[in-house]
């Protein structure tokens, strides 16, 4: 069994995945993870043409990636492959804004929205929310999901600034309306979450950054194993063999044409010799 460091990529590498556990387990617990099931499903069930359009991407990205990998080579500049990478971009974040008193339909997308902030940067620091905005609006921002389809952006920041970030909830681009009172009162513990996974990553890192091999991090914690890339898997199962010198043998070296030269040249020496 070979020897495998902890360097900082894999311990990286690692933590993203824990992390990424604790999410699943988190929100399974609090029976969040049906809600947001629910939400990406209707995403695609809202739009038919949407759907076909998923549909003919999950079914291309194989075909697409071997024509891609076979034709790598005659490409004399990155832009000069006429073929894209992906009908659609796979995302990993949802912005909603959760109000079951809203009129509007359960699942529909709104843009420029934002809540009033304080603006320390401005003499009026009191900013108004924007026209869309509706008393009982909140902000749900959702990271670290498993990666899914979604016609436009959806992102909700919560803050603004550069050096004095403040809070100012608004969206990146657009949000999802969450209007049916069952979705929203599923929604409600994902503060609760955020707030537990980031306790937990932080003591996470905290364990591995003494961990100095990897064979160390699983005999430690066996159930580990899963958290670990299979690349770093397969390096540390590898049979561990003394390392040989690169030295090249003669028949390895010399052309077929020259030894038969080498071969005549010996054996008319030989025959010259006996006389």
């Amino acid at each position: 069994m070979a020897s495998v460091q902890m360097s900082q990529t894999l311990r990286d590498q690692i933590t993203d995945n824990y992390k990424q556990q604790l999410y699943n387990a988190y929100r399974k617990h609090h029976n969040v993870q049906p809600a947001i099931d629910a939400i990406l499903q209707g995403i695609i069930d809202n739009d038919s043409e949407f759907a076909t359009l998923c549909k003919i991407n999950e079914e291309l990205e194989p075909v697409l990636k071997s024509v891609k990998e076979k034709y790598k080579d005659f490409h004399q500049y990155y832009s000069s492959d006429p073929m894209v990478d992906e009908l659609i971009k796979c995302h990993s974040e949802l912005g909603l804004i959760c109000n079951p008193n809203r009129k509007e339909k359960n699942l529909s997308f709104i843009t420029n929205w934002h809540a009033p902030y304080n603006d320390e940067y401005n003499e009026d620091k009191q900013q108004p929310a924007s026209a869309n905005h509706e008393e009982g609006d909140v902000p749900v921002k959702i990271e670290n999901l498993s990666p899914f389809y979604t016609p436009v952006k959806i992102k909700i920041e919560y803050e603004r600034g550069w050096q004095r970030k403040q809070f100012a909830p608004h969206t990146d681009g657009s949000a999802i309306l969450i209007t049916d009172p069952d979705l929203c009162k599923q929604l409600s513990p994902i503060g609760e979450i955020e707030v537990k996974v980031g306790n937990d990553v932080e003591t996470f890192k905290e364990y591995i950054s003494k961990i100095t091999t990897l064979k160390r991090f699983i005999d430690e914690w066996p159930g580990g194993k899963d958290l670990v890339p299979e690349e770093y898997l397969q390096r540390m199962l590898a049979k561990k063999t003394p390392a040989k010198a690169n030295r090249m043998s003669p028949d390895q070296i010399i052309p077929d044409e020259l030894k038969e030269q080498m071969n005549e040249v010996i054996l008319t020496n030989k025959l010259l010799g006996e006389d």
